[in-house]
């Protein structure tokens, strides 16, 4: 049995989260545990060292699938000043999983802060979305299942493959994708950060860094793959690289159409998300220049997809504002972005609104 382990130190809140986890994640064989800071910490110890010492004491040996916690820690008793930032420490020192979440909304710029977020992909936590329970619940136990799926996959073909593009490509089931997994592991800090620690010119610590791997390629595949698209694509970048209107892909019915391409992964359950390389084989098998036609060959009609700015066919994704975007309306290119993330672009006018701010490029 693993575990999911909860900080939050407001009790109340604590219990929706924890009483929640415990009823979605209800025949899966994962124990959700929590910190309630009830124990004196030793005078002697930083609470990063005590911490590692109570999770080892407390969970002994069970793989722990995630830790979740509360952003703005500073109400434990007997924690004072006890932060996110130290328990995000303790994890990696532990090479498990982290999310936090937040109950204040973000009171800042909204398109600054998620082109900061953005601009720091390969160094960022794992941070979920809403501002209540009953929406984290959802995410941890999505995030809990993947990151356990990814574990339990790792260890039956790690031996078999040797790079992190190959290991993640066969734990998806898709070794067609490997070359362009590995894209995006250029540049990537965050991933060579956690890696190259357990390498020295002597030895390579491995059963340290088969421990850690399940929360590397976790970490990758959901803050680069899956939300930068290339190879994955979420459904408006779906339908924008299909030609179709993105109200039409929402229909059941139109993406029913595209099934065979449906993503089915670890946190598939946050998508939805497809196959890039299957959509095109799709289209190449029917004969369609692009996904329009294909819908129309099927008998179902659908509109052209178009950037709502120039009104021309889109045929990119604007991550900042999450909304098709066509080329000569983008930039693209962007050193910041993962290098496999072709579809990925900025509308024009927020990268230069944006970058003139801050002044950088």
């Amino acid at each position: 049995m693993s575990v999911v382990l909860v900080f939050d130190d407001d009790e109340s809140e604590r219990t929706q989260v924890t009483t929640g986890l415990r009823k979605k994640l209800a025949g899966h064989k994962i124990e959700i545990k929590e910190f309630e800071g009830s124990d004196d910490p030793r005078k002697d110890q930083s609470y990063e060292r005590y911490l590692l010492t109570w999770l080892n004491e407390n969970l002994g040996k069970k793989d722990v699938d995630l830790i979740a916690c509360d952003k703005e820690l500073g109400s434990y008793p007997k924690y004072q000043g006890l932060s996110a930032t130290q328990i995000s420490h303790v994890a990696s020192e532990k090479g498990v999983p982290f999310c936090q979440y937040s109950r204040k909304a973000n009171q800042g710029f909204q398109e600054m802060a998620s082109f900061r977020r953005l601009k720091d992909w390969d160094s960022e936590e794992i941070t979920l979305n809403g501002l209540y329970p009953s929406s984290w619940v959802s995410q941890i136990a999505s995030l809990s299942k993947g990151f356990g799926l990814i574990r339990k996959n790792y260890k039956k073909v790690s031996d078999k493959h040797k790079t992190p593009a190959a290991v993640l490509s066969a734990i998806l089931d898709h070794p067609e994708s490997e070359s362009r997994i590995a894209l995006y592991g250029s540049g990537d800090q965050g991933l060579l950060r956690e890696i190259l620690v357990y390498y020295n010119p002597d030895k390579v610590d491995m059963d340290a860094l088969r421990h850690r791997m399940p929360r590397v390629l976790g970490k990758w595949l959901y803050l680069s793959i899956l939300r930068f698209p290339g190879v994955l694509v979420n459904q408006v970048a779906a339908a924008s690289y299909l030609n179709i209107d993105a109200g039409d892909f929402a229909r059941p019915k139109v993406q029913a159409l595209f099934g065979k391409a449906k993503y089915a992964g670890p946190f598939a359950e946050l998508g939805p998300w497809w196959w890039r390389y299957m959509l095109d084989a799709l289209l190449e098998t029917e004969g369609c220049e692009d996904g329009r036609g294909f819908t129309s060959k099927k008998k179902v009609k659908v509109q052209a997809c178009l950037d709502p700015h120039t009104k021309r066919q889109a045929g990119y994704y604007c991550m900042l504002t999450k909304t098709p975007v066509s080329e000569e309306n983008s930039r693209g290119g962007i050193s910041w972005f993962p290098s496999g993330a072709d579809l990925a672009r900025i509308r024009k006018d927020k990268f230069e609104e944006i970058t003139s701010l801050v002044g950088m490029y």
